[in-house]
């Protein structure tokens, strides 16, 4: 009687999983997510304060942003390594524009978006116009505008800005809920609309997918494949100004790391690193997984080395775990 019930019961998720593939990852990753939560919870009393979620949430705040658009550049079967030296390079042109050549405030800001879109579009230039395979390209920009960013700063630290740019930060939703985190909830609605609900998004993972097949198709697959770069290279000029703001400082090392963080966010919430397959949804519950994992391990006194340790080891081994799954379903 319960093994038949059981088998039933199995069946009728085995329905709903075939009529929403991504359903499955996405239950698995909760589950993750909250057993993680429940051991830290025990772990330590500092866990659930009120200070320390809030510092879980703004820092999760600048990874979601810059995680939505890795997610759009990942479906179409790329992945941009650059991003952490674009809000390098969009901290630094925040800093020298109001604190060194003592511009307004928005002036500074406008600049930041039109630095780190022009990398964004820089990336996408040499991947659509010059076929460079998508993952290359990121690989030399990432040291490129890290090192523009150098040398525009000319190792000087900015420190002092506007209350205006400050506001970004330390502003709170009735008093509780900071404006970061609400801005990046409302682009990640945003980009989840995009991929789902839009013919562009759609082609997104069509070109992910199967490129050849989308050009048959009619699909201008260099103009999708540019597009989310360019994106990228928008949501970093955001995530710049937020992680500014937070800060009250503007560094040339800005943004450094960031780019694992965020690619190993967007492969646990079950993104494919081969293109075609994205859940922005996942996206949310990797990015906020990672940062509670990342939280923990600071609790219990874990040095910052060896959470990079543990982060790499955990992109490994979901990416390990993806690429068996993906290869069974082939089969």
């Amino acid at each position: 009687m319960t093994s038949t019930y059981l088998s039933n019961l199995k069946l009728r998720w085995d329905k709903i999983l075939e009529e929403r593939p991504g359903l499955g990852i996405l239950v698995s990753t909760a589950l993750f997510g909250l057993i993680l939560v429940l051991i830290l919870t025990f772990a330590s009393d500092r866990f659930l304060t009120v200070r320390n979620i809030t510092n879980i949430f703004n820092q999760f705040s600048v990874y979601l942003i810059l995680a939505v658009g890795m997610t759009l550049v990942m479906d179409t079967g790329g992945i941009d390594i650059s991003v952490g030296s674009m809000v390098g390079i969009g901290t630094v042109i925040l800093g020298t524009a109001v604190i060194r050549d003592g511009m307004a405030w928005w002036v500074g800001i406008l600049l930041v978006m039109v630095g780190t879109t022009a990398c964004g579009l820089f990336n996408a230039l040499f991947v659509v116009k010059f076929k460079v395979p998508a993952i290359i390209v990121p690989l030399g920009t990432l040291t490129m505008f890290r090192g523009i960013a150098y040398v525009y700063q000319e190792g000087q630290t900015y420190f002092g800005f506007p209350p205006q740019i400050v506001w970004f930060s330390r502003t709170r939703l009735f008093g509780l809920i900071p404006l970061p985190v609400i801005l990046s909830l409302v682009i990640l609605v945003a980009g989840h609309i995009f991929l789902t609900r839009t013919r562009t998004g759609r082609h997104l993972s069509a070109v992910g997918g199967n490129e050849k097949a989308a050009r048959l198709s009619g699909i201008n697959v260099g103009f999708v494949r540019g597009l989310a770069f360019v994106i990228m290279g928008v949501l970093a000029g955001i995530a710049a100004v937020l992680n500014t703001a937070r800060l009250d400082a503007s560094q040339a090392v800005a943004g450094t790391g960031y780019e694992l963080h965020v690619i190993a966010s967007v492969v646990v919430g079950g993104t494919s690193l081969f293109g075609g397959k994205s859940l922005m949804i996942g996206t949310f519950l990797g990015v906020l997984i990672l940062g509670i994992l990342e939280n923990g391990l600071l609790l219990a006194g874990v040095s910052y080395y060896f959470q990079r340790v543990f982060l790499g080891l955990i992109f490994i081994l979901v990416v390990a775990f993806r690429t068996v799954r993906e290869k069974r379903e082939e089969v």
